[in-house]
């Protein structure tokens, strides 16, 4: 019974925790690597020799990786205390939008202006508590464009 309970409690300590990854695609030029696909640091990236992978950490700093004959390895060490609602934000603006009407979209003048946008807090704080995620993601790709993140795949 007592292992039982402490194989329980250590099951509940280590496999609850919500396990962030450190970089999140923003762009590619790799078909098989998709925008918004999650990987950790140091993990092994299937990037085709000549094709360029653009990613970014939950903290806003952005690289580029250019693949070669065995892929390409992403640079860093592994975030210690990844912000993992941050980093679930940022991801869920990188993916591609849903198709066809979202109920409960914001309309009109209850967004901020795009162009206050200017900062990944900035970003972040208005898709978690406006809901206006269609300009959170115009302010993400302004903020990549801007710090040398690609636009995103059409």
């Amino acid at each position: 019974m007592r292992k039982t309970l402490i194989g329980m409690m250590l099951s509940l300590a280590f496999g609850g925790a919500a396990m962030a990854s450190d970089y999140i695609v923003v762009s590619s030029t790799d078909p098989a690597i998709q925008r918004g696909q999650a990987y950790d640091a140091g993990a092994k990236v299937p990037l085709g020799a000549g094709k360029t992978v653009t990613l970014m950490r939950a903290s806003g700093e952005v690289t580029t990786l250019k693949g070669g004959p065995s892929g390409a390895t992403i640079p860093g060490a592994k975030l210690a205390a990844a912000d993992t609602a941050r980093f679930d934000t940022l991801r869920a603006l990188v993916e591609p939008p849903p198709q066809g009407r979202t109920f409960g979209a914001r309309r009109g003048g209850l967004c901020p202006a795009l162009e206050s946008l200017t900062t990944l807090d900035d970003i972040v704080h208005v898709a978690e508590t406006s809901g206006c995620k269609t300009v959170a993601r115009q302010a993400l790709d302004a903020y990549l464009a801007k710090t040398g993140g690609a636009q995103p795949q059409n």
